[in-house]
């Protein structure tokens, strides 16, 4: 690991603290304490201003109560004075003209006093005598209690309001007695006024209460006069009464049952005319219910308290000079007397919602030029890093000795194009030299961090791909899979890694496109076109000094370390029933025990087909397929090739000598067949429907049967070749134990696979063959 790419955690940058704090957090701190004293100066205001409110409210409901109690008195003190008057008047009138007075002074009284209804007198022998309104409100009518013929009537007298009399009547009041009447009776032993509990008269729709007055006239008899005064009136007066703007006032008596207030008339309808049960209903008077209560707990004064979200001032106060236990009950929302504080308080949360808000945008602007600023200097500071980083790789690149050597791997060049671009992986493909194939100098995996190579192209696969290359264009690609030009080589080539994206760089060199670098999702390749393009031209001096010859996949014996002690060169081999026929060599024809015998199991899938044409096809494919192995199996100098229904068996080492070089001929096989098979089934838009299993170790055979003998091959390396092709994972992966994998390590790339079970051995270790290095 480089220097560069070690971190302190202990190590502060003090420049950056002192930056983000300068640029951020202050600005956002000078912002909060503004918001913050803007909002404690509004909430201030806002207490101080509801506060001031409520008391003004109560000041103003007060004076509204002082003004309703002397409106109540004085609607009631005619009822009251007037029995006063009208006592001493009939004391000091002489007895003959006493109802003389009775008679002018209710008179009097009722064209006067809109509120008072009737008046009555009467004494202890029960005599009794009425002067009423009639029953249109109009005119009057001086009803007598009398005895007619024996009998016992009412006489009544229709009177004009100016005294003019329009006819009498006599009516039946057989069992009267004025005495037994609670106006009367309830003045026993009393000298003051005393007032009846109201009643209704449902016929007139009236709601009334009588005060009454006992007292001695100048004749010795005791008389009792009577006020009856309708509550319809003072209803209708507080009906009209105007608390605040939607308040409004009741009068209860002390056991909370209603004497006058708004809709008076359908509280006593649903009451069934019945005083009594006219009490406070808290669904159709919530706040008065609410108020009252309160009243009953905390006694008379104002009171506040919310209800449905809304908040109200009630005021409860006794009502002097009048009935005893009389309560005035007013109720108000607040908002009434306080829509003037309630705007101002609206006004001076707007304005501090227009600073709050004109603040937040300057912070926003400032945090943001600060940002830009910040993401300026940070571009610059990376562009700074990135051409260090470049220099750097340029650098080591060039410190490469036998850079372009072409016997030398170019590791350094792919090794640096993705640490610099960010890659997952990087390749140089190389055009052979009439066009026909590309073939893979070395190829460089960051998340696995190995190389390989070796990998052949042809045109046939990837025909649009190769004019891509030769046009000498820059081809980039967010999805590989999606384009034309490139979901061949998608399918063979990224699918493995599973990546997407794909840049393609034309390498140039004195006769021409020699090929192309190739990057595989490299996020930072955009922006790295100087690096990319000097990369490029060094693979070109490479690829210039490569003879035209160097592609060739094949492995002769002799070119191996190690041959050199290797069994006896094989002759061609004759063919027969078999793809390759063991040739007949020496010890071969008499059975043996052979110790290093490479074993390659292919197995395909069983192919369904439905129809001739189909059939056809995939017999063309599979003859295909089988040309492919006997020419792949020639060229590596395998020893036999066997076919078994799905199955394919490769040997190699088939010798009574070791042969070390058997595994490798066999290993470099098992990869060219792969990469055939799989451009064989792409371009039939097949998916990879084989699998491959190696292993490596000893066995014996022989060959079997008549003319023409037939080789065959028995020992636990073909029954584990042929368990690692049934166990392989996924379709075109070639899995091989654990001996292929010790003795193949330095030469390929391999991933674990994991562990696996074998009859009669136990547990083992299988790995992947990937590639080459």
């Amino acid at each position: 690991m480089s220097s560069d790419e070690i971190v302190d955690p202990t190590v502060q940058n003090d420049a950056s603290i002192k930056r983000v704090l300068l640029h951020l957090v202050l600005p956002f701190g000078a912002l909060v304490l503004v918001v913050g004293a803007i909002a404690a100066i509004g909430l201030h205001s806002y207490r101080s201003t509801r506060a001031g409110v409520v008391a003004l409210t109560h000041e103003l409901l007060g004076a509204v109560q002082q003004n309703i109690s002397q409106e109540v008195s004085d609607y009631i003190m005619p009822a009251m004075a007037g029995n006063i008057i009208a006592s001493g008047m009939i004391t000091h009138a002489p007895p003959q003209v006493a109802d003389r007075v009775f008679n002018s002074y209710g008179a009097a009284m009722l064209q006067s006093v809109p509120q008072l209804q009737s008046f009555y007198l009467g004494d202890e022998d029960g005599h009794f005598r009425l002067i009423t309104r009639g029953p249109d409100g109009k005119n009057q009518e001086r009803t007598t209690f009398e005895e007619h013929d024996g009998k016992q009537v009412y006489h009544r007298e229709f009177y004009t309001d100016d005294g003019v009399k329009t006819g009498e009547e006599y009516t039946d009041a057989t069992g009267y007695d004025p005495r037994k009447r609670p106006w009367y009776a309830n003045t026993e032993g009393k000298t003051d006024t005393q007032w009846t509990q109201p009643y209704l008269f449902a016929t007139a729709r009236q709601f009334v209460m009588t005060s009454s007055l006992r007292f001695k006239g100048a004749n010795g008899h005791t008389y009792v006069f009577a006020t009856n005064i309708s509550l319809n009136e003072l209803s209708t007066f507080l009906d009209h009464l105007k608390v605040g703007k939607t308040g409004n006032a009741i009068i209860l008596d002390s056991k909370g049952r209603v004497i006058a207030g708004r809709n008076i008339m359908q509280q006593a309808e649903a009451a069934g005319w019945d005083p009594n049960k006219m009490v406070l209903d808290p669904k159709t008077h919530p706040v008065f219910a609410r108020g009252y209560d309160h009243y009953r707990v905390r006694g008379f004064g104002p009171r506040s308290f919310e209800l449905n979200g809304k908040r109200y001032v009630t005021i409860a106060s006794p009502l002097k000079n009048s009935a005893e236990g009389w309560i005035l009950l007013l109720s108000a929302p607040e908002s009434d007397f306080a829509n003037f504080a309630r705007q101002s308080s609206q006004q001076s949360l707007q304005f501090a919602g227009i600073i709050i808000v004109f603040s937040l945008v300057l912070a926003g602007f400032l945090v943001r030029q600060v940002r830009r600023s910040e993401r300026v200097a940070r571009k610059l500071g990376q562009q700074g890093a990135q051409i260090a980083h470049e220099t750097a790789a340029v650098q080591q690149v060039a410190a490469t000795p036998r850079l372009f050597d072409p016997t030398a791997e170019p590791l350094v060049l792919t090794e640096q194009l993705v640490h610099i671009t960010d890659a997952r992986r990087a390749s140089i493909w190389r055009l052979l030299h009439d066009g026909a194939a590309m073939i893979c100098e070395d190829s460089y995996d960051q998340k696995q961090d190995a190389h390989s190579g070796g990998f052949e192209m042809s045109r046939a696969d990837l025909g649009e791909l190769f004019e891509t290359i030769e046009a000498g264009d820059v081809l980039t690609v967010e999805n590989a899979a999606t384009d034309e030009r490139t979901r061949q080589f998608e399918r063979l080539v990224m699918r493995e890694l599973g990546t997407r994206m794909l840049a393609i760089y034309p390498i140039h060199g004195p006769k021409g496109i020699m090929g192309g670098l190739v990057l595989e999702d490299a996020h930072m390749a955009p922006h790295l076109l100087y690096f990319v393009d000097l990369m490029a031209s060094i693979a070109g001096i490479r690829l210039a000094e490569t003879a035209d010859d160097a592609g060739t996949h094949a492995l002769a014996a002799e070119d191996i370390p190690g041959t050199a002690t290797s069994a006896t060169p094989l002759p061609a081999p004759r063919y027969d029933n078999m793809l390759m026929q063991a040739p007949q060599v020496a010890g071969v024809s008499t059975s043996g025990i052979y110790p290093s015998v490479a074993v390659l199991v292919i197995t395909f899938s069983d192919p369904v087909v439905d129809g001739e044409a189909e059939t056809k096809s995939l017999l063309q494919l599979i003859n295909a397929l089988a040309t492919d192995v006997q020419r792949i199996s020639r060229e590596r100098g395998l020893f036999a090739v066997e076919v078994a229904g799905h199955r394919m068996i490769c040997m190699a080492g088939c010798t009574v000598e070791e042969d070390p070089t058997a595994i490798i001929r066999i290993a470099d096989a098992a990869l060219t067949m792969r990469e055939t098979f799989m451009a064989t089934l792409a371009a039939a838009n097949l998916e990879p429907v084989f699998a491959m299993g190696l292993d490596y170790g000893a066995a014996f055979g022989g060959a079997v049967g008549e003319d023409p003998k037939v080789f065959n091959l028995w020992g636990q390396t073909v029954s584990l070749a042929e368990l690692m092709a049934q166990g392989a994972s996924d379709g075109g992966t070639i899995q091989v134990t654990d001996r292929v994998y010790q003795a193949l390590r330095d030469r390929y790339l391999f991933r674990s696979r994991g562990s696996f079970f074998a009859p009669h051995l136990g547990l083992g270790r299988a790995y992947i063959l990937a590639a080459r290095r």
